[in-house]
């Protein structure tokens, strides 16, 4: 992660925790990746170097005035006062990170070949809370080439549970021998 940004989130964050507005800047944060990930404008917007940084702080304004609050918006024209506002899609996400990591909740995926029933994914979810000894989100994703079983990938942990691999495992024993 840039290490700008990653300054730039820290302070944010550490005044929003000590003002006691993380859930509200989280809130503006997810906003604010709204209109990153669906407005290719505003995303080239963010890294025109040819648009004025005044334009860019009454755009900012403009864009986010009624919608997010003053805090988040004094943080954005400090960002476009400094000359840092292209970073904010690394903002956006280091401070998703960095309050996932303040609420010792872990993001993952289940991977499985077909949907699974909700008895098995929460208890799936559930073995993998006892097992970390921390609260896991996980988003499901169907992968029909895993066969069966299913895969679990949170932060650089995997689990291969999956068919495939004990189907792969079986064929280079056999062919070991």
């Amino acid at each position: 992660m840039n290490r700008v940004a990653k300054r730039y989130t820290k302070a944010l964050f550490e005044l929003a925790q000590e003002r006691q507005m993380l859930d509200k800047v989280e809130k503006d944060m997810e906003e604010i990746r709204k209109l990153i990930d669906e407005s290719d404008d505003f995303r080239e917007f963010l890294a025109n170097p040819l648009i004025t940084e005044s334009a860019k702080q009454e755009i900012v304004r403009e864009l986010f005035a009624d919608r997010i609050q003053p805090l988040t918006l004094q943080f954005l024209e400090l960002l476009t006062e400094k000359r840092r506002i292209a970073i904010l899609p690394a903002v956006v996400e280091q401070f998703r990170e960095m309050l996932l990591e303040y609420q010792h909740i872990l993001e993952g995926e289940l991977i499985s070949a077909v949907p699974l029933e909700k008895k098995q994914f929460e208890s799936i979810k559930k073995h993998l809370e006892n097992m970390l000894g921390q609260t896991v989100t996980l988003q499901s994703k169907i992968q029909p080439e895993i066969i069966g079983g299913f895969v679990v990938r949170i932060q650089d942990m995997v689990i291969d549970n999956s068919i495939r691999l004990q189907l792969n495992k079986l064929r280079e024993k056999l062919s070991a021998r």
